[in-house]
């Protein structure tokens, strides 16, 4: 397999050789590694949240995922809301279409409940998106346990949650580490369509977005692989436009999203609101608010993941692709208010990149040993999945 290195000043992407049984095999394997690690942190959220005396489909409607079950059941509003002051209230009109279609799917296809029909949709994509770290790891030159040690601690980090209860994390990462997989072997019309599927999930699909035209577009100007990089330039927004659209047509206005969009206060402001709040966690202002140990994990990983895109750009082992998706993805975490809590589930779908760091020297430990890290990690998954889902104030 041919590895790109950043010896010239602009590389090409892999070109992988189609996978034969033992590639297929491999990743079925990293299937299991991330369904056992998964369920490992999931018991423990449900055991947790039993012994609090909640029910099990109240846990499922927390947060995002009621507003996900909301519109599978019910659809969009037909107008968006105003407060007395003229400003937009909080509106399911900010939240893409295409996974409360997927949970109505499967509701309609099996007769489940709405809320297990969500489980069964984010399990069954996470799946999907655990064989697609692994194909990542391997398609930068990693060895397979390397992709299974990435997989594992994608599995057990410390927002996982997002991956077990009906958000959008789930099938956004399937279709975007795919994506990248298609992307690096130069499969550029597969590249497209998965990163359009993409934009009808989230809005962080401009990031991928961004990544496929710049690489199309670098394969256009070396007049590489004939006119399929024009497509996949010019068909790579098609979903999150089209998701814009859908959206404003719901309310009769082509900028209906972006309204509805204010209340949750999504607007980038170029890092302001983001420093004031590190400011305020690095001097223990607001204890009382961001106190707990969410404001520990979001500073980490503001710092971490800055540092860490350093250290992907020095490393010759990495394409340049995956580099820009990183970089572009802490841009936009750091760069756009919201619930600031929330940036490390942000980063979910992208944190597989960043791992490649850690998994290439942890797939040399001792069996011993990396058994007992993602066991360990997978209780504490589910353990701080507890607090941020059931016991945290503020969207986690």
């Amino acid at each position: 397999m041919k590895v790109v290195t950043r010896l010239a000043p602009a590389p090409a992407p892999l070109k992988a050789a189609p996978p034969d049984h033992s590639a297929r095999r491999e990743a079925a394997l990293a299937v299991v590694l991330y369904l056992a690690v998964a369920a490992a942190g999931f018991a423990v959220l449900l055991l947790i949240n039993h012994h609090l005396g909640r029910g099990v489909e109240q846990l499922l409607r927390r947060w995002d995922s009621g507003h996900y079950l909301h519109i599978a059941k019910r659809g969009y509003p037909g107008e968006i809301p105003y407060g007395p002051d003229g400003e937009p209230k909080f509106s399911t009109i900010a939240f893409f279409p295409l996974v409360p279609g997927l949970i109505r799917v499967v509701h309609v296809a099996t007769g489940i409940p709405f809320p297990y029909a969500g489980v069964l949709v984010s399990w069954c994509a996470a799946a999907v998106a655990a064989a697609g770290v692994y194909r990542l790891v391997r398609t930068v030159g990693g060895r397979p346990g390397a992709g299974y040690a990435c997989v594992a601690l994608w599995a057990c980090s410390p927002y996982a949650f997002a991956l077990w209860v009906p958000y959008s994390e789930a099938v956004f990462s399937a279709a975007l580490l795919w994506s990248l997989v298609a992307l690096l072997e130069r499969r550029w019309l597969t590249a497209a369509a998965l990163c359009v599927l993409a934009g009808a999930v989230r809005p962080t699909a401009s990031v991928l977005i961004g990544t496929v035209v710049l690489t199309a577009g670098w394969a256009v100007i070396k007049r590489r692989d004939g006119w399929r990089p024009w497509v996949a330039l010019s068909t790579a927004p098609l979903g999150l436009l089209g998701s814009w659209l859908f959206l404003g047509g719901k309310v009769g206005r082509v900028d209906g999203w972006f309204e509805a969009e204010r209340a949750w206060d999504q607007q980038f402001d170029f890092g302001r609101a983001t420093a004031h709040l590190l400011k305020g966690m690095l001097l223990y202002h607001h204890a009382g608010r961001t106190g707990d140990l969410r404001g520990a994990v979001v500073l980490g990983l503001v710092v971490l993941t800055a540092i860490g895109v350093l250290a992907l750009a020095l490393d010759r082992q990495v394409p340049w692709p995956l580099v820009v998706l990183v970089a572009g993805a802490w841009l936009l975490m750091v760069g756009t208010p919201g619930s600031p809590l929330s940036k490390p589930r942000f980063m979910l779908p992208f944190l597989p990149v960043l791992l490649l760091l850690a998994a290439r020297p942890l797939a040399r430990a001792p069996l011993g040993v990396r058994v007992c890290l993602y066991g360990g990690g997978a209780v504490v998954s589910g353990w701080y999945a507890a607090g941020l889902l059931v016991l945290f104030e503020g969207s986690p």
